[in-house]
C-alpha cells in the first residue's frame, strides 16, 4: 500500500516536472522562433534591396564624437604604466582620452601615472578624495566628474565611454576599440562599450 503510493507521488512530481519543463520551453522556442523568421525576413527582403552595413562599411558622421576610456585603479603599479604606454601607442591620435582613476593612499600607483599623466595630453589622472581601496562605483565616479570637467573646459562633448581594466591586453581589445571608434563616426547620443 506505501509502495503505490510512493508511487502515485512519483507519478504526479513527474507529471508537474513534465508540464513545468514544457512551459519554461515554449517561451524559448517562441524567442528563436521570432528571432529565426526576422533573419529570414531580412534575407530575402531587406538585404535583396539593400547591402549590408558593417562597421568598415559606415559613412563619416558630420558630427564625429570623441570617446572617454576610463580605468579605475587600486594598487595596480605593476600593469598600469605599460598598459597605458601600450595603448597610448596602438590607439595613436584617434580622438580620445584615458581618465584613470587613483587613490591617494596608492603611492606606487600614482607615481606610475603621475610622469605619464604630466607629459601625455590624452591621459587625464583622475585622484579621489578618499583612501583607498574603495568600491569601483566609486572610483568611477570620480572620473565620470572629471570627464564632466573636461567637456566643459574644451567644449568638445564626448560622445561615448569605454571601461577598460589595468590588466586587460590592449592588443585584444585594439580592433573592437577602432571598431567602435568608427561607429561613432555615425552620429549617436553618448553611448557605453566595456573594453
Amino acid at each position: 500500500m506505501i509502495f503505490a503510493y510512493l508511487a502515485r507521488v512519483h507519478h504526479e512530481i513527474l507529471l508537474f516536472a513534465v508540464v513545468a519543463l514544457a512551459i519554461g520551453g515554449m517561451d524559448d522556442f517562441i524567442i528563436d522562433l521570432v528571432f529565426l523568421c526576422r533573419r529570414l525576413w531580412r534575407k530575402l527582403i531587406v538585404y535583396s534591396r539593400h547591402r549590408r552595413m558593417t562597421t568598415l562599411t559606415l559613412p563619416a558622421s558630420p558630427q564625429p564624437g570623441r570617446i572617454a576610456i576610463f580605468i579605475p585603479a587600486w594598487q595596480e603599479a605593476d600593469v598600469i604604466g605599460p598598459m597605458l604606454r601600450n595603448a597610448l601607442n596602438h590607439w595613436g591620435d584617434q580622438d580620445y582620452r584615458i581618465f584613470v582613476g587613483a587613490y591617494p593612499n596608492d603611492r606606487a600607483t600614482l607615481d606610475i601615472l603621475t610622469p605619464l599623466a604630466a607629459r601625455e595630453t590624452r591621459l587625464i589622472l583622475c585622484i579621489n578624495e578618499r583612501n583607498g581601496p574603495t568600491t569601483k562605483a566609486d572610483c568611477l565616479n570620480v572620473v565620470w566628474r572629471a570627464m564632466l570637467r573636461e567637456e566643459e573646459r574644451t567644449g568638445v562633448p564626448f560622445k561615448a565611454i569605454a571601461l577598460h581594466d589595468a590588466e586587460q591586453v590592449v592588443t585584444v581589445v585594439t580592433q573592437k576599440f577602432r571598431s567602435f571608434l568608427r561607429v561613432l563616426r555615425i552620429g549617436h547620443p553618448l553611448q557605453a562599450l566595456t573594453l
